[in-house]
């Protein structure tokens, strides 16, 4: 069985290694600078997705989510902020929506994946969705779920590699899930 979530754990990367805890309120503002420049970077590989952002919007409510305990900061060993997610341990009204009757199946729900970029090309953002499959293992759940722009290559193509199932288009945003324990 797997560890449960220690309040800093370790990522190995290539030849680095990272921290990952769960994000403090004292975390918030590194985080909006991150989801920015993630946005613009989305921006940039032609996509429409985090478009919100841009416009000042944060439809995911960071703050809130890191009072609930469902973001979890990568750092650098020099403690640099080099990535963050949500794994939430329920479906919200847009998770609800996209993937209908299934949602009520348990999973967790990754979103906002984000890897800074200075550390981009190292492999992190597939340590950051193994560590996602662990603790939600950990936390004894079958199924980790995301969705991302259909219209995305790079970010279909990360999801496929790491063995995520495409189980359908919904609304222009492609759905991926992973099983992890046999429900």
């Amino acid at each position: 069985m797997t560890p449960k979530m220690t309040k800093t754990n370790k990522l190995l990367v290539a030849d680095d290694t990272f921290s990952i805890r769960k994000a403090m309120p004292e975390d918030a503002q590194a985080l909006e600078e991150l989801m920015l420049e993630t946005a613009h970077w989305l921006k940039e590989k032609g996509s429409s997705q985090w478009n919100e952002i841009l416009q000042g919007k944060d439809v995911h409510n960071l703050s809130k989510k890191i009072a609930a305990n469902e973001v979890f900061l990568v750092q650098s060993q020099d403690g640099q902020v080099a990535g963050a997610m949500i794994i939430q341990e329920s479906p919200n009204d847009w998770d609800k929506a996209l993937w209908e009757e299934e949602a009520s199946n348990k999973a967790h729900y990754l979103h906002r994946l984000m890897v800074a970029r200075a550390f981009s090309g190292q492999h992190l953002s597939q340590a950051m969705i193994q560590f996602a499959a662990t603790f939600t293992i950990s936390e004894q759940v079958p199924r980790l779920r995301l969705d991302t722009k259909k219209d995305v290559p790079v970010l279909n193509q990360l999801y496929q590699s790491a063995g995520f199932t495409l189980k359908g288009i919904q609304n222009g945003y492609s759905l991926y899930e992973k099983i992890l324990i046999n429900p």
